[in-house]
């Protein structure tokens, strides 16, 4: 688990109280240079945020290295993964647990889970991201004259990170 929101602790003394503490590993927030660094030996990716989240950039770096991702099923997030993730209910443990198990006796969808990933993570190139950022901040700050309003040139399941 990497992190350190306000649960850490008591997650990390319920891993103890339930024998887990060889099998659940806690890490400190890691700068992003260090979680790609580490990403690769990861099974797969959970998302448990539980509040509003406008992108998950962390969930297509997950997806880029291929890992499988279950998810808080937020709104934004299922249109960001498409069809590449397993949802479950926010806040549900119950859901959650579900969820993975789902992904960990599937052999068969988690290989397809991870070749989702790495297509989905292709759709968020950073140079498009780019661009598309700076021409939709030209059209928002132009004076309401100088610009003509028509639609993107790409759609918002082709918008990158």
């Amino acid at each position: 688990m990497i992190g350190n929101g306000p649960l850490r602790e008591h997650l990390e003394q319920r891993a103890i109280d339930l024998g887990l503490r060889d099998r659940v590993h806690f890490h400190p927030f890691l700068p992003r240079a260090e979680l790609w660094r580490r990403l690769p030996n990861f099974d797969a990716w959970v998302f448990t945020t539980t509040g509003l989240e406008a992108f998950g950039l962390v969930l297509i770096e997950a997806q880029a290295h291929g890992l499988p991702v279950v998810y808080s099923d937020l709104p934004g997030v299922r249109e960001i993964l498409g069809g590449a993730g397993i949802a479950y209910i926010p806040g549900d443990p119950l859901s959650l647990a579900v969820a993975l198990d789902e992904m960990g006796r599937d052999s068969h969808q988690r290989r397809a889970l991870n070749k989702a990933a790495l297509d989905n993570a292709r759709r968020y190139d950073i140079t498009t991201t780019g661009r598309q950022l700076r021409e939709l901040t030209l059209r928002v700050t132009s004076p309401r004259g100088s610009h003509r309003w028509g639609p993107c040139t790409k759609g918002p399941t082709d918008v990158g990170v």
